[in-house]
């Protein structure tokens, strides 16, 4: 397993957009894109094009983010949190910590729990606009390692509101010529 990367260099662009809804299927197996505590909001996407998506983020609004759920072995995709009205402290920041668990398709733990600061500085003021994080984590199915469908449990919490918020996405990782 590749080390997972950081964003160092994201851009803090704000900008509206829709919420995304719940996917239907089975409560074990459902997907949760979107999830909110109290007016605080986090929504978890994925991209095989991460160039792109930050250029549709900077461009109008609103956006057409390029995200997908399925990568190829050895392709690069890559996290985006987006969120919306987190508690500010007197600085006008925010302070987002996350916590990622991932699952192998043969239900083992894949690499180590990641905790990271997916923001620590200044966030909109302006209620219900979104905003990106400034990082996440890059992932690498390599050669060798499980094809199929991974279970990525993100967990974000507001530590200046003590509000957290959980959400469950499914990457699915295919050969190289799929």
């Amino acid at each position: 397993m590749r080390t997972p990367i950081g964003i160092a260099a994201m851009l803090a662009a704000l900008a509206p957009l829709p919420l995304f809804a719940e996917q239907p299927g089975k409560a074990a197996d459902r997907e949760v894109i979107q999830a909110e505590a109290g007016d605080f909001k986090i929504i978890h996407l994925w991209s095989t094009q991460p160039d792109a998506f930050l250029k549709a983020w900077s461009g109008p609004t609103p956006p057409q983010l390029p995200s997908s759920g399925r990568m190829k072995r050895n392709q690069v995709i890559q996290q985006f949190i987006l969120f919306a009205n987190c508690t500010r402290d007197n600085a006008g920041h925010c302070h987002l910590a996350a916590r990622m668990e991932i699952t192998a398709p043969d239900g083992s733990r894949y690499g180590e729990v990641l905790e990271f600061d997916a923001l620590d500085g200044p966030a909109p003021a302006t209620p219900n606009v979104i905003g990106l994080t400034s990082a996440g984590i890059a992932l690498v199915i390599e050669d060798g390692e499980q094809l199929g469908r991974y279970r990525v449990r993100l967990t974000v919490t507001d530590t200046n509101a003590d509000l957290t918020v959980t959400t469950l996405r499914f990457l699915e990782a295919v050969e190289t010529g799929d």
